[in-house]
């Protein structure tokens, strides 16, 4: 009987969802429609709540995976998707070869748009060595 009970609550545990990630219908319809004047077309996969400090919607927009973040109050904070490194301007990619970065490569980047200025954030790789830059369009790094 144990083991049966066990099963059942191993089965039905993805499909439980934590209270605190829920947001009201008031919050979820203002993001619904934020999201539909910035992305026109854009899907919401869904729209939960973050460690408490964020709400972060899941859209699908022009084939594409993102994630838009707003505070608690709804305000838009960025959204942010994956970008294909070999898709990255070449200002961009040439962040290697600043002094720096020597020995650096590209292993991720993602590009980020804010209310104050769009940028694309690299994960850059040296052996076990890591390190986030965020660069703008022309290659200037911003942090």
């Amino acid at each position: 009987m144990n083991l049966i009970m066990l099963a059942l609550a191993v089965i039905t545990l993805p499909f439980l969802s934590c209270e605190d990630d829920l947001v009201s219908d008031a919050v979820s319809k203002d993001i619904k429609s934020f999201i539909e004047n910035k992305y026109p077309g854009a899907q919401v996969v869904k729209i939960e709540r973050e460690d408490n400090k964020t709400i972060e919607a899941d859209i699908i927009h022009d084939n594409i995976s993102k994630d838009v973040v707003f505070d608690l109050k709804n305000n838009w904070l960025r959204t942010s998707w994956d970008v294909a490194v070999a898709g990255l301007p070449e200002a961009v990619k040439n962040i290697v070869n600043d002094p720096a970065y020597t020995g650096y490569h590209i292993d991720d980047a993602d590009y980020v748009e804010t209310p104050t200025g769009n940028y694309y954030l690299l994960e850059l790789e040296k052996g076990n060595s890591e390190r986030k830059v965020n660069v703008d369009e022309t290659g200037k790094v911003l942090n």
